[in-house]
């Protein structure tokens, strides 16, 4: 903020406000906003009152500003209190930062209008957030580390006639067993046969149930799970069977540009270097890549809005910055092909989280 020359920083942002204060409210899931004034002195929490005792029950935050639930036109409007206390504090005139990404034209034309001698910039708190501190990576090499022996625990037990549910309930009861009392949640997805050609489709668990692994099937895994919110994630593809040698080709393919893409990462490395390093190989191969190579991957799982690895993207890599590397092509009738991995940006080079006592190679699982 200093070297911004910004006086006082408000965020907004659900994420952020999570890394700024630890608050165990489910802030994303709320159904009104909840912000934070960053200023030289004590930051200040402007939260509803109905949930301000679950805030300051597991918070640094020591001060805050309740608002009650007030309409009926706008019935959660933390922005008159949020104003109400910078002119309290003397901030009223002072050069004020937001995130112009999260904050929609309605709030900062009333802002301007309730502050008018206050100058606006653009000033992203999640900049500073996606350079993990040493106790972050800690918490995404744990969450790693109990995502693949569970991923690597359910593909040996995984047989024909598992369902998609089967699965993914196995591998999240395996995230338990491995997390003990630092689990705290899981998700992800499981394609089975068919079921790959459609990415990120929201299934019913009875659809799930009824999708049933069969022979000559290819599964599409990708699991992930918390620590402290922060994620472990991985792809890894199984098939039932020899595939054909043009799925295969495909996977090998996928795995090649992976270590491709960990292999060119390194401190000073533009977001563009990485992904066309990768992205050209998939092109010499002739395979149908998707756009962007990865995204900075941390609390809640992607933050690809703040850096994703991708072509023409100038972003600068520095140590600190952990990405999801996901290497995936299309291939016709049968869907996506793909793997991932986990890779911090060091000092020196890269690191990749899951090569820590590695339990999961890098390959097409075959049964």
């Amino acid at each position: 903020m200093q070297l911004a020359s910004i006086d006082v920083q408000i965020v907004t942002d659900p994420v952020d406000y999570y890394w700024l204060t630890g608050t165990r409210m489910r802030v994303k899931d709320a159904e009104n906003p909840q912000w934070v004034i960053v200023w030289e002195g004590e930051p200040i929490g402007v939260v509803r009152h109905l949930e301000a005792s679950t805030h300051r029950c597991c918070s640094i935050l020591e001060n805050w500003v309740e608002y009650i639930d007030e309409g009926p036109i706008n019935p959660y409007d933390p922005l008159l209190y949020a104003v109400k206390t910078l002119k309290e504090l003397g901030l009223d005139k002072k050069t004020i930062g937001l995130n112009f990404r999260v904050n929609s034209i309605e709030t900062l034309n009333r802002l301007k209008n309730l502050l008018p001698d206050a100058e606006f910039r653009d000033f992203r708190t999640e900049r500073i957030r996606i350079v993990k501190s040493k106790l972050e990576q800690d918490c995404q090499f744990k969450a790693a580390k109990a995502n693949q022996d569970a991923l690597m625990d359910t593909i040996n037990e995984m047989e024909v006639g598992w369902s998609e549910r089967e699965v993914m309930e196995t591998i999240f009861r395996n995230h338990e067993k491995y997390l003990g009392k630092d689990y705290e949640w899981s998700r992800g997805m499981c394609q089975v046969g068919p079921h790959v050609m459609h990415m990120h489709i929201t299934r019913w668990p009875p659809e799930r149930e009824a999708m049933k692994i069969k022979k000559g099937h290819i599964i599409y895994l990708e699991p992930g799970t918390f620590v402290k919110r922060y994620v472990g994630s991985m792809i890894r593809m199984v098939s039932f069977g020899e595939p054909p040698a043009h799925v295969r080709r495909s996977a090998e393919a996928s795995i090649e540009a992976l270590n491709i893409a960990i292999e060119a990462t390194a401190p000073g490395k533009t977001s563009h270097e990485v992904a066309k390093s990768a992205m050209d190989y998939f092109n010499k191969m002739g395979l149908d890549c998707q756009g962007r190579v990865g995204y900075s991957n941390g609390i809640d799982w992607s933050h690809g809005w703040v850096l994703s690895v991708e072509p023409n993207n100038p972003l600068v890599l520095v140590p600190g910055h952990i990405f999801h590397y996901i290497l995936i092509n299309h291939l016709p009738n049968w869907g996506y092909i793909g793997f991932s991995e986990q890779v911090l940006v060091t000092e020196d080079g890269h690191e990749v989280l899951a090569d820590r006592n590695r339990t999961c190679p890098r390959q097409l699982f075959i049964k």
